[in-house]
């Protein structure tokens, strides 16, 4: 790499012409120097382009003029956002005629040559200072010729499959309150979802479909409504007196445990959780609906130009990301060893779709049977007629249980007396 270095660089004046997209079939959002012959899934759209007018030796200056897309109906970013945006990254410089790659300017620091917010023109300067990095002597003589940075944005370059259909229905409400038990509930939009991982066969969320997702293979989940937080020891009080039903095995005397009556309810059967759920007037979620809600959908569907679908994978291994953090997740790496009151966990933690507390504090019953996903090799005596899918990890197991994925079981020796975890209900949306 040939270095025209700090001390050798002078004045490059440069205009950046500012467009800022609105639609992305209009000609002038489009960079007039990019290929539209190559447009798959993903449209690369042109956000601002600036001008190389000069360069001269012994000082570092980079001179850019703004100018804003009158036929936009709002104004450029603040200063503090755009001197971010163009500190924080370095820009390759092209060539106008070829979009050659002839250099990459690596920027220091900038001052502003006249008030944004004051300026009546459609237009700015600011002045950069940086090192500009040419490939060789000859790219840094097209530089002077000819040449240009620009920003782009991806945007789709079609309408996703049912979303012209969707969009015209009124949308549906974020969140809910319960008119039973008051509880909060949270929207898990309908779509398709990819389920389980695709890289360790021995366990029984191996899904070999994983890396091949089609519309055949992908689950389509109706939307429905997801308690924000797990059942309460105290909610769950509440319950146990308008029905005279029997408290859990560990409450002593009947009573919940001192100070945790804001700590999810723990050690229960499904039996109990499905009386639960018949008071409430809600239902125990399956354990493809608890995946969804915990990861969300895993995977976006594009189609290209020859109407063929492009599939992109998505999927996080935490409700938080792919990233264990024994902050945001009460597993055994905590240290805690004792669940933690369900309004202590950061937001941060937040599922995507917002839903707080899907890995670690108490595991969670789903009402699905603990069956093999599709050619698993996985076996367990009564596979598909005892058990039933336990999802989330808790305070007692480590973090790969809490992973998004991870499928644990309970239902023995039967659904009514295995005490295996705790539990939050789902309620279906009715149009």
């Amino acid at each position: 790499m040939f270095k025209f270095r700090a001390r050798n660089i002078f004045l490059i004046l440069f205009c950046l012409n500012f467009f800022l997209l609105q639609n992305i079939y209009t000609q002038d959002a489009i960079d007039p120097n990019q290929d539209t012959d190559v447009d798959l899934a993903i449209r690369k759209v042109l956000v601002w382009k600036g001008e190389i007018t000069g360069i001269y030796d012994r000082k570092t200056q980079l001179k850019i003029m703004i100018h804003r897309n009158q036929s936009i109906p709002y104004s450029l970013p603040d200063r503090n956002s755009l001197k971010k945006e163009i500190l924080s990254q370095q820009w390759t410089v092209y060539q106008k005629k070829t979009k050659k790659e002839l250099a990459v300017f690596y920027p220091r620091d900038l001052i502003w040559e006249k008030n944004l917010k004051q300026s009546k023109e459609n237009a700015y300067t600011v002045a950069i200072w940086g090192e500009l990095v040419a490939t060789d002597q000859k790219s840094l003589s097209l530089i002077i010729s000819g040449s240009y940075i620009a920003k782009y944005k991806e945007e789709k370059s079609f309408i996703e499959p049912n979303e012209y259909f969707l969009k015209n229905k009124k949308s549906l409400p974020k969140k809910i309150k319960h008119s039973k038990d008051r509880k909060e509930m949270l929207l898990v939009d309908r779509g398709i979802f990819l389920y389980g991982q695709g890289t360790d066969s021995t366990e029984a969320s191996f899904n070999s479909e994983f890396f091949q997702p089609n519309l055949g293979n992908l689950i389509e989940i109706a939307p429905f409504y997801m308690d924000k937080y797990e059942v309460t020891n105290e909610e769950y009080n509440l319950y146990l007196k308008e029905t005279n039903s029997k408290p859990p095995a560990h409450w002593e005397n009947g009573i919940i445990p001192e100070g945790k009556e804001s700590h999810p309810v723990n050690f229960l059967s499904y039996k109990e959780v499905q009386g639960y759920a018949n008071w409430s007037g809600k239902r125990i979620p399956t354990e493809l609906e608890w995946e969804k809600a915990a990861r969300g959908a895993g995977v976006e569907i594009y189609q290209n130009r020859d109407e063929t679908l492009s599939y992109y994978i998505q999927t996080i291994s935490y409700p938080f990301g792919n990233e264990f953090d024994a902050k945001l997740c009460n597993t055994f790496e905590s240290g805690i060893n004792s669940t933690v009151s369900v309004y202590e966990i950061p937001t941060s933690s937040a599922s995507p779709y917002g839903i707080i507390g899907m890995c670690g504090n108490v595991a969670e019953w789903t009402n699905s049977f603990y069956t093999a996903y599709s050619n698993q090799p996985f076996t367990l005596k009564g596979y598909g007629k005892v058990y039933k899918v336990i999802r989330g990890g808790s305070y007692l197991e480590n973090s790969q249980n809490a992973r998004v994925f991870h499928r644990s079981y309970g239902g023995n020796p039967n659904l009514l007396e295995d005490r295996r975890a705790g539990f939050r209900l789902i309620t279906d949306y009715k149009p």
